[in-house]
């Protein structure tokens, strides 16, 4: 039996909790809070605000804002708090499955972040069963209009305990007529890892995110299968794969590598470094690994750590370059403390944050044509300006009353499997997948390897 890697996101949690109960123990913190004028100055602030507004304050919202404000001073994207009802939905996710009826959410108006289509539907699922379509854009939730809202407050309505029935309108592209459903909530599966074999020989394993705690599970489970579907070699997709739990990308670059050290965390004094275990990797065919802009954080960690170890080749564009990672605790009303407290660093000892990783081939990602976003300033009313790119005009938009403008260009949304588990791939259209195919064709993976 391999010897695991102890789950560095569950030690950061738990140390993290013993930290702070320890601290809070030795530590009077009222009373540090209140020696400093600044802390009085808050307390007073919302004395006043209690006693004397005109109207009655809201107090959740108002003390919310000062943890949002206390936060929001440190200038750092990678310390923030979650309110209770955002906790509760990422704390599902993590889990791996949730109760909900079985979609995949994209946002209508990329500039507002408001309105809520539909970006999937996975097959034999509630939606499924009751006859959403991809396309279709919320309408109504149980009565609740909810045009303006956002892909969270709509997975806030939609999700619920198993059996029970949510009713929804849709717009459905084509029709004039509003489509109403009744939709009774199930049990989901989030299935992160999607496999396919290419040309007979070749295994594409795709990983959307480390976000919960089955992730190594599922890509166990995908490379046995392309093994029994006679794959001799590997394309280990890591594009648009934001990163999430530390512990699964340790475990998942763990089933590659024989030996060596997968990644390297420093925290305030104290480096600690992970290595594979002994006896290593299970996966031994000759692999590429294809990244891309928004490849970050876990995912820059699993091509760092096969990159620098010679496991595979690197192919695709530089990665996003978030080299820190986050502890987590939860707050007494139910919110999340998420702060930055430790980086982590290539096996080489390399800091890539705001840098990335370099892939060892540099290809432009090709699959879907490039989303631009303006928000401008200038003109009189009405006006039109237009987008230009490389002489080819790619977006447009009106001048409003104020003077402000906004254009954001989006290209058609790609292609998604109804079949969790399954990927679809255009090889024609996929600049990245076609140098990958070339160098495991051609023998430049398998010479990478040492």
């Amino acid at each position: 039996m391999r010897r695991r890697l102890v789950p560095i996101t569950v030690v950061v949690a738990v140390l993290a909790t013993a930290l702070v109960v320890q601290a809070q123990l030795s530590r009077d913190f009222t009373t540090e809070f209140l020696n400093n004028a600044a802390g009085r100055a808050l307390v007073q602030t919302y004395g006043a605000l209690k006693s004397g507004y005109l109207s009655d304050i809201d107090d959740d919202a108002v003390i919310r804002g000062a943890i949002q404000g206390m936060l929001e001073a440190l200038e750092d994207p990678y310390t923030y708090y979650r309110e209770p009802r955002t906790a509760s939905i990422d704390a599902q996710d993590r889990t791996g499955s949730f109760e909900g009826i079985g979609v995949a959410l994209t946002t209508v108006n990329r500039a507002t972040g408001r309105g809520v289509e539909v970006l999937n539907v996975y097959r034999d699922g509630p939606a499924w069963e009751a006859g959403v379509q991809r396309g279709d854009i919320f309408l109504d939730v149980d009565g609740v209009d909810v045009r303006d809202y956002t892909t969270t407050d709509i997975v806030d309505l939609v999700r619920g305990p198993r059996g029970t029935s949510v009713r929804i309108s849709f717009q459905r592209p084509g029709e004039t007529d509003a489509v109403v459903l009744d939709i009774v909530r199930d049990t989901i599966e989030l299935i992160e890892v999607s496999t396919t074999m290419i040309d007979g020989d070749v295994g594409y394993l795709s990983l959307r995110t480390f976000g919960n705690q089955r992730v190594h599970e599922q890509v166990v489970e995908g490379l046995t299968r392309l093994r029994l579907d006679g794959a001799t070699s590997l394309v280990l997709d890591l594009r648009d794969n934001g990163g999430g739990l530390l512990t699964q990308g340790i475990l998942v670059a763990d089933e590659f590598l024989e030996r060596g050290d997968i990644v390297f965390q420093r925290a305030r004094g104290v480096t600690q470094r992970l290595a594979a275990a002994d006896p290593g990797g299970t996966i031994d065919i000759p692999m590429v690994v294809l990244v891309n802009r928004q490849s970050a954080s876990a995912s820059e960690i699993v091509a760092g750590a096969l990159q620098e170890n010679g496991r595979a080749l690197v192919i695709g564009e530089k990665t996003f370059g978030k080299g820190v990672a986050q502890s987590v605790i939860s707050l007494a009303d139910g919110g999340q403390l998420a702060y930055m407290s430790f980086e982590w660093l290539t096996p080489d000892r390399r800091s890539i944050n705001a840098e990335g990783i370099i892939p060892d081939i540099e290809v432009r990602d090709t699959r879907v044509p490039q989303t631009v976003f303006v928000d401008g300033r200038g003109g009189f009313e009405g006006q039109s300006v237009e987008i230009v790119l490389d002489g080819e005009v790619v977006g447009t938009g009106v001048v409003e009353e104020d003077g402000t403008f906004t254009i954001v260009t989006a290209g058609p949304r790609p292609p998604m499997s109804e079949v969790q588990g399954q990927a679809l791939i255009d090889v024609g259209s996929d600049a990245i997948l076609q140098r990958a195919l070339e160098a495991l064709r051609g023998g430049e993976a398998a010479a990478a390897q040492r």
